[in-house]
């Protein structure tokens, strides 16, 4: 086969010619599927206090299509402590008198306070006691209920696959 040929219908007969013999050849071994992405990445930091390290266990809710951040949700623990706290990254356009009700598997656990916004969204802090993290152990999905501001009820939800692993990971 005459691979120098310039134009673009020489150039398709040879394909058409050549594909018979190209589907005739071996499949290629299937190569092995990638594991999956954890949902709950940590990460450790002693960059706010020298003597302190401060980990942080989160996930993201994504628009794959776009490769853009809808929303984060972030707990942070100082190692030796048991003092977990939330802190939110939430979109914009929303109604801040409205506040953040935080549920897991539809059953109340916690609230959010709004402490600022700019143009990539808005953030939110909270304390969280043992009976918000038992039910992220043992829960399905983590729920932020917020309002837009026209309004409209919006339900962001991250899962709690691999957040007891993740959990127990940390220092």
């Amino acid at each position: 086969m005459n691979w120098t040929m310039t134009s673009p219908l020489a150039l398709m007969l040879s394909l058409m010619i050549a594909a018979p013999a190209l589907a005739k050849t071996e499949a290629a071994p299937e190569t092995p599927a990638r594991p999956t992405a954890p949902l709950w990445l940590i990460s450790c930091s002693n960059q706010q206090n020298p003597d302190q390290l401060v980990c942080e266990f989160s996930q993201s809710i994504m628009l794959t299509e776009l490769n853009q951040r809808v929303a984060t949700a972030s707990f942070t623990r100082a190692v030796g402590h048991d003092e977990t706290n939330a802190a939110f990254m939430l979109p914009a356009g929303v109604s801040l008198p409205a506040g953040i009700a935080v549920s897991v598997d539809d059953a109340p656990v916690g609230e959010l306070t709004y402490q600022s916004c700019d143009a990539q969204g808005c953030y939110a802090t909270g304390s969280v006691d043992h009976a918000w993290l038992k039910a992220m152990r043992a829960g399905r999905q983590l729920v932020v209920g917020l309002t837009s501001r026209d309004g409209q009820a919006i339900r962001l939800v991250f899962q709690l696959d691999g957040f007891s692993k993740a959990e127990s990971m940390l220092p």
